[in-house]
């Protein structure tokens, strides 16, 4: 499945700080007039959500809806993180062809996840982590993923503008597809993050999850999300979020269940052979798509 969306979605945003102004290095600096450095909290909360929602009707009719939270905790050198989100759309078709009324209605998108992480940190620059996460995705072939995860977290780079970290570890994921087989990964896993304040008004973000099975070679997965945000006002912005999921083997097709639309016959042959057309190509490909890809414009709100 390939997503490609224009959304409007207002975020509701807890805890993220607006950008402070920017330092004016023409003036002298008096280091006996210097503010004080705050101290540090010894709890830190922080909490942000969005929703949106998308309505088509007349010729075409579509209703879909969007969401996502995040909740987290940090006391002294420990955190914990709670992660969620999903994406539904419910469309209606026309079995007399494009334009004609609306005769049937189904689910022609639909993705969940949900995730835990706990962090403990070392100095400011090191942490060791292990997390769970879950998600599913039947129009990628699969009804669910139980991923556990551990791994280290090391921040390379950091200024005022520019924040550069990496991970590794090892991850686990059991798959369930929606054809009832399963399949277990034992992968490792490599995260870098990269962020730039180009201005107190703009920010771009892009952060690539790659994972290499040892016991399947040849299933590899590669996440990415890219963003960028523009500050409207002090508790206003505008972002515009890219993600991108590639997965190198995706699962196979239910080939029982393949019928042609238009006559509603069989695709696969009684033996499991794949019918092809005059030219000898196959009617359908045996698996899912490979590549999922989603654009988000985000309209986002801060209140603290």
């Amino acid at each position: 499945m390939k997503t490609l969306a224009f959304v409007g979605l207002i975020l509701l945003s807890l805890g993220t700080p607006a950008f402070a102004a920017e330092p004016d290095f023409a003036t002298p600096v008096d280091p006996l007039k210097q503010p004080q450095l705050e101290v540090p909290k010894h709890t830190v909360w922080r909490a942000n959500a969005s929703a949106g929602f998308v309505w088509l009707a007349g010729n075409a009719e579509s209703v879909g809806l969007s969401a996502q939270m995040l909740a987290g905790v940090k006391h002294w050198n420990n955190e914990f993180t709670l992660t969620a989100g999903g994406a539904f759309v419910y469309s209606g078709s026309s079995k007399y062809g494009t334009g004609g009324p609306v005769t049937d209605h189904a689910y022609s998108a639909g993705n969940w996840r949900v995730g835990a992480r706990y962090d403990r940190y070392f100095k400011t620059l090191n942490t060791v982590f292990v997390g769970f996460n879950s998600s599913g995705d039947p129009f990628a072939g699969y009804d669910y993923r139980l991923e556990p995860q551990i791994g280290y977290s090391r921040i390379f780079f950091k200024s005022v503008h520019q924040l550069f970290r990496g991970e590794l570890g090892y991850d686990y994921t059991f798959q369930r597809n929606v054809d009832t087989t399963s399949i277990d990964y034992h992968a490792g896993r490599l995260l870098l993050y990269y962020e730039n304040k180009f201005t107190p008004y703009f920010t771009f973000s892009d952060g690539v999850e790659m994972l290499e099975a040892f016991n399947h070679l040849g299933a590899f997965r590669l996440n990415n999300i890219l963003s960028l945000s523009t500050t409207i006002t002090k508790y206003l912005s505008l972002k515009v979020n890219w993600t991108l999921r590639f997965n190198n083997e995706p699962p196979s097709r239910d080939l029982a269940k393949l019928t042609d639309p238009a006559t509603g016959m069989p695709l696969v042959s009684p033996a499991g052979v794949i019918l092809t057309d005059a030219n000898g190509n196959p009617l359908i490909d045996p698996h899912f798509g490979k590549l999922d890809s989603t654009l988000d414009v985000v309209l986002a709100v801060t209140f603290i």
